[in-house]
């Protein structure tokens, strides 16, 4: 039992540990007769163990000689390559395609989710837009109806407050859609010849009277080199100079807020503008330069509270600004004031088109009308509050005023009615005005051609050429202004009121 356990052990050594093995048994032996030799009395039997040694190193060493030898002899093993079978292949091949197809599935089931997660917020976006906007039209357009008519000066500070206050609010809403349609990059521009002074001058007469109630000398400054008319977008400018400048105008308690502009490159086909909004305000920290154009972030939390805001604005015009291929810089000290200044591009327009934007603009009417007697309007609003404004707005002004409350009523009203200009609510009960209005322009004869205004509390991108595409012939946005509305009836109606 011993000798076969033994046996099976060695048989599960290799040739190179049996060789090792052979080695040490000789030397072992050699040692022990040697040393039996030279350390023992060298008695017959200690002569006889030494001997027995001596023999077993001969037989040990004729072995380890025959082992060396049939190491050596033995053909070098080949080791072929094992080469999967077509069968393993293709199941190989399969399960690999599985595999990346249901990866494939995963990455399309996440994006899926994503996508959906940012219509939902987008839809949830819109409706909020929608949703005050509508009752904000209602606040201001009263409040602002009921500031004509006050005579007492402390009423009218108080109401002149509660129209700052939903302005704000207004602001807040406008840079919170503006923030998600950056950061969805669902935002277009638009490149038109426009008037510079008079993109300037607009959002010098909107913030004129905030920096009046604070007692800030207010300014603009147009170099007569400038180009009197250029291409690109006009409303971002407008949008980027009034963030910039309202911003100015919160920031600083005592001094001036001024606009510059200068030329800072002439070329062949375009122009690069500096523009500048300059304030002796409380200053930005050195720390804060960079910070201040990152969303949500303002200066300070003492900053917030106290100034109120979203922390939106300078992103907001930071990404404009970069989208069309320009750069924003600020220099500001603490106590003294802030230098936000952006530089962008603008196409060169001929002369023709030149001339033609001047003379467009020459023609649009300075002054409201001041009477609108004669002029029939179709009011088509379903909201309450704003049907009882429009009306007292349009009465105001001498318009004779027909309310319906959803599209069908409007329908009935307009085949049994005469009237100069349609003003459409589009989302309304029953029939809304998308569809009210594409009944109208196929209407025979002269009554599928009369002016359509859409009137909405919506702000989505595409909403104005949605409601070109349909037929309508203008766009107002609520909250809206009074002048605004006034002018558009102008604009479409002109000489033909009451049928002259």
């Amino acid at each position: 039992m011993l000798i076969s356990t033994l046996r099976k052990r060695l048989n599960n050594i290799s040739i190179s540990g049996k060789l090792y093995l052979l080695i040490l048994l000789i030397i072992l032996s050699t040692l022990i007769g040697y040393g039996t030799l030279l350390f023992s009395d060298k008695s017959p039997l200690m002569i006889g163990l030494s001997l027995f040694a001596g023999g077993m190193v001969l037989v040990l060493c004729f072995i380890l000689v025959k082992r060396v030898k049939s190491y050596f002899d033995q053909p070098e093993a080949i080791v072929e390559p094992v080469l999967p079978s077509y069968q393993e292949l293709r199941e190989a091949l399969s399960h690999q395609g599985s595999s990346l197809e249901l990866a494939e599935q995963k990455i399309i089931r996440e994006q899926g989710k994503r996508e959906a997660s940012e219509k939902a917020k987008q839809i949830f976006l819109v409706n909020i837009s929608h949703e005050i906007r509508t009752p904000m039209n209602g606040v201001l357009g009263f409040a602002k109806l009921l500031e004509e008519s006050l005579v007492d000066e402390d009423h009218r500070e108080s109401l002149q407050m509660i129209i700052k206050s939903a302005d704000q609010l207004m602001a807040i809403l406008n840079d919170i859609l503006d923030f998600s349609r950056l950061e969805s990059g669902d935002i277009n521009f638009v490149n038109q010849p426009f008037e510079l002074k008079d993109t300037v001058r607009s959002i010098y007469r909107l913030m004129e009277p905030a920096a009046k109630l604070k007692g800030l000398n207010f300014s603009y400054l147009i170099p007569e080199e400038l180009p009197m008319v250029l291409s690109g977008d006009a409303v971002r400018l407008g949008q980027i100079l009034l963030n910039l400048t309202s911003n100015a105008i919160k920031f600083t308690e005592h001094g001036e807020v001024w606009i510059s502009l200068q030329l800072v490159e002439n070329l062949e086909e375009r122009v690069i503008i500096e523009f500048r909004v300059k304030d002796t305000g409380i200053g930005i920290p050195n720390d804060k330069h960079q910070k201040v154009f990152d969303f949500f972030e303002q200066v300070t939390n003492d900053t917030s509270r106290r100034y109120a805001g979203t922390g939106l604005g300078l992103s907001i015009v930071k990404r404009l600004v970069e989208l069309q291929g320009g750069k924003v810089f600020l220099d500001s000290i603490v106590g003294q004031g802030s230098d936000f200044y952006f530089r962008l591009p603008f196409g060169k327009v001929s002369d023709e088109v030149s001339k033609e934007t001047q003379h467009l603009l020459l023609k649009l009417p300075e002054t409201v009308l001041e009477t609108g007697k004669g002029v029939r309007i179709l009011v088509v609003e379903d909201n309450p509050i704003n049907q009882l404004l429009v009306i007292k707005l349009l009465d105001k002004r001498g318009y004779e005023t027909t309310v319906a409350e959803n599209g069908s009523v409007a329908l009935e009203e307009y085949r049994n009615g005469d009237f100069d200009i349609i003003l459409m609510d589009l989302q309304m009960p029953e029939l809304d005005g998308y569809e009210a209005t594409r009944i109208i322009r196929k209407m025979p004869g002269n009554k599928g051609d009369i002016p359509i205004v859409a009137m909405t509390a919506h702000t989505i991108k595409g909403e104005l050429e949605k409601c070109a595409d349909i037929g309508m012939n203008d766009y107002i946005s609520k909250p809206f202004d009074s002048t605004e509305l006034y002018q558009k009836i102008e604009t479409l109606v002109g000489s033909t009121a009451g049928g002259l």
